[in-house]
């Protein structure tokens, strides 16, 4: 039996996880002396009440290796072979942790995947997985392959609603902050094999939904697998750009997921963004 596993970065709730067989493990969030289980002591509704009220930014720890080697061993154990897939190795050591803990239980067996991408460019890796699962066809090992090569195209746009964010996370110059604010300029960010761009400025909130799809056009998506849709405490502005898009994404599937709290510590509520898999 292939058994794929994820860390809480991919932001599907309890529910989604459930229907799709997936295991996670979470990744820690502290504010200040208080730590939290990402997904487990803390949901995303609680963790932007507790962002907002937040004097410093939350730091985030990646799931430790020995956490891995705990959930590998029984499954191992009793004849599984393993998938993980990961938020990118890039913005957190949880891949390497993983890639730790599958060498001291099962190399052969445990095959450890860079998704290249976090939340809802994350959770498309994850779909394409469960779908090539339960389609039986394939080993664990050539799943693995086949989400190495498509990882790489995955790209993910999100419109942020406010800077304070970012300046508190030294990102970016108070006075910067000040003036984006008072003349409505919102980031347009870029998730692309794993590194974070600003890739425009977007002026007022009624050009955010159009910008996003002039950049998943120019992109080229692959619409056979999908396209994913995230917001951060903004389902409304989430539907509204599923909405807009629909005429251009015909009938491909449509992911929505709530931005969780490692990604949403640097980029605050607001969020509205859209993920998919670029073509070749």
């Amino acid at each position: 039996m292939i058994r794929i596993i994820s860390d809480s970065t991919c932001d599907l709730t309890h529910e989604e996880l459930k229907q799709l067989d997936i295991l996670t493990l979470p990744l820690t969030i502290h504010f200040e002396q208080e730590s939290f289980r990402d997904g487990i002591d803390l949901d995303s509704d609680s963790f932007y009440i507790k962002l907002k009220n937040a004097k410093a930014l939350p730091t985030t720890s990646q799931v430790p290796p020995g956490e891995f080697e705990d959930l590998f061993r029984p499954l191992i154990a009793q004849g599984d072979d393993l998938l993980v897939i990961t938020i990118a190795a890039k913005l957190s050591a949880t891949y390497q942790s993983a890639v730790t803990a599958a060498q001291q239980v099962a190399p052969e067996r445990i095959h450890v995947v860079d998704s290249m991408s976090g939340s809802f460019g994350h959770v498309l890796l994850l779909q394409r997985a469960v779908l090539l699962r339960d389609e039986g066809r394939l080993s664990a090992a050539e799943i693995a392959q086949e989400l190495r090569q498509l990882a790489p195209r995955v790209r993910l746009y999100a419109a942020v609603d406010t800077l304070k964010y970012l300046k508190m996370g030294g990102r970016l110059s108070g006075s910067a902050a000040l003036i984006g604010g008072l003349l409505g300029i919102k980031p347009l960010l870029e998730v692309k094999q794993g590194e974070v761009h600003s890739i425009a400025k977007i002026r007022g909130e009624r050009n955010v939904i159009k910008e996003l799809l002039e950049h998943f056009q120019a992109a080229k998506p692959d619409l056979r697998y999908g396209v994913s849709f995230g917001n951060s405490v903004a389902k409304d502005r989430m539907r509204e750009a599923i909405e807009y898009f629909r005429p251009h994404i015909g009938d491909a599937p449509a992911y929505q997921t709530d931005l969780g709290a490692v990604i949403g510590t640097h980029t605050g509520p607001g969020v509205v963004g859209v993920g998919f898999i670029a073509q070749e």
